[in-house]
């Protein structure tokens, strides 16, 4: 068995968190707790490390392309310095990954993938690059990654950067120098709220690489102490982008669903050219999806966790994929699937718990009033 992996910041999680293995690597579960991690979100920013995560340049003549053919979503809508969220697709229209594209500039793309997929998709990508004028580089190992999420992350990179971050848009990147050191900044994240994902540039794992990314992580929480800044390990960001509604790879979205039962359907575009699960999501789309993913609120008292059975009216028709206690509402909170026929919002459903059947509706993500948290607050 392969031997755990660390990010840059291991020894000062070592040191702060609470850490455990995931997808290969030591990581963070907590620091203080994930509750307080997760409200500090909502209510104020957090900051985690992502730098698990895979991350490719593809640059090239053919890199448009390129992706365009790996891709479900379309490329050649993203301008430089745009930003997308897409899929990466078996024969089969099943999901092989859910990516993050970034067109850093008119040449260069960065894909970011999940840890758990990280070799499995760049193995995909070189299997499928033959066809084209295409170069692949994995700069997993040298760039590190933050996630900077809350309505406090882009006042508190301001007081650190050149030119302030809060000038980005929405799915944008763009070059910033943080606290002296090149990043790329861009206004995306995976918890519901407004944020960064930064991209610590020109990083190794050598002695010089992890004191920059240590110094600057170690920078961005000093600053942002006085407005309720914390770091947040994995527990937050689980809970965190449950209750966003937001599908995690090997729960919500696998090898044998596609991006249509997941509802993630602004990540498919027909109308552009061909590309691999295309025609097996055509049919699909034409023949109708047999099950769909669901959120569920329980009304009883009770914490549903994945794999749980889902019942309406005595009958067990689906099953918990993710699930846990809303912080916000409260109150237990999952997703899973069911028939699309059983999926109406506002039917009521069972959820075993324990062996026990616990009364809960089927409702719309994100689990939060949008008018007190997530990114739209403000709108």
């Amino acid at each position: 068995m392969a031997q755990e992996q660390k990010t840059h910041l291991y020894e000062w999680h070592k040191a702060h968190g609470n850490i455990i293995p995931f997808a290969g690597w030591l990581m963070p579960v907590w620091y203080s707790k994930s509750i307080e991690e997760h409200m500090a979100v909502r209510e104020h920013a957090g900051l985690f490390d992502t730098s698990h995560m895979g991350r490719f340049y593809i640059s090239g003549k053919d890199a448009i392309n390129f992706l365009q053919y790996i891709t479900s979503n379309n490329v050649e809508k993203l301008n430089p310095h745009d930003v997308h969220y897409s899929t990466i697709l078996n024969e089969h229209g099943g999901i092989r990954d859910d990516i993050m594209l970034y067109r850093v500039n008119e040449e260069l793309f960065l894909l970011v993938c999940n840890a758990s997929n990280k070799d499995k998709i760049w193995a995909w990508l070189n299997e499928h690059k033959n066809k084209f004028n295409v170069n692949l580089v994995d700069m997993s190992e040298t760039i590190a990654m933050f996630a900077f999420q809350g309505p406090e992350a882009a006042s508190v990179l301001d007081k650190i950067s050149d030119t302030p971050v809060s000038s980005i848009k929405r799915f944008n990147i763009e070059n910033r120098k943080l606290a002296g050191y090149s990043c790329y900044v861009s206004r995306t994240g995976y918890t519901g709220e407004d944020g960064f994902e930064i991209f610590i540039l020109d990083a190794p794992k050598t002695t010089e690489g992890i004191s920059k990314v240590t110094k600057l992580w170690e920078k961005i929480l000093d600053v942002g102490k006085p407005k309720g800044v914390l770091p947040c390990g994995l527990g937050a960001r689980d809970t965190l982008r449950l209750e966003a509604g937001l599908v995690l790879y090997g729960h919500e979205i696998e090898e044998n669903i596609t991006p249509l039962e997941a509802r993630i359907r602004y990540a498919v575009k027909f109308k552009k050219p061909d590309y691999i699960g295309k025609e097996a999501l055509l049919k699909q789309k034409k023949e109708g999806v047999k099950q769909v993913r669901v959120g569920l609120v329980l009304k009883e008292r009770g914490i549903p966790r994945e794999h749980y059975p889902i019942a309406i009216n005595g009958k067990e028709l689906g099953m918990t994929t993710s699930g846990n206690i809303s912080p916000i509402l409260k109150t237990g909170i999952a997703m899973g699937y069911l028939p699309k026929e059983y999926s109406e919002i506002g039917t009521e459903v069972e959820i075993k718990i324990h062996n026990k059947w616990k009364k809960a509706e089927i409702v719309m993500w994100p689990f939060y009033p949008e008018d007190k948290y997530g990114y739209k607050r403000n709108e």
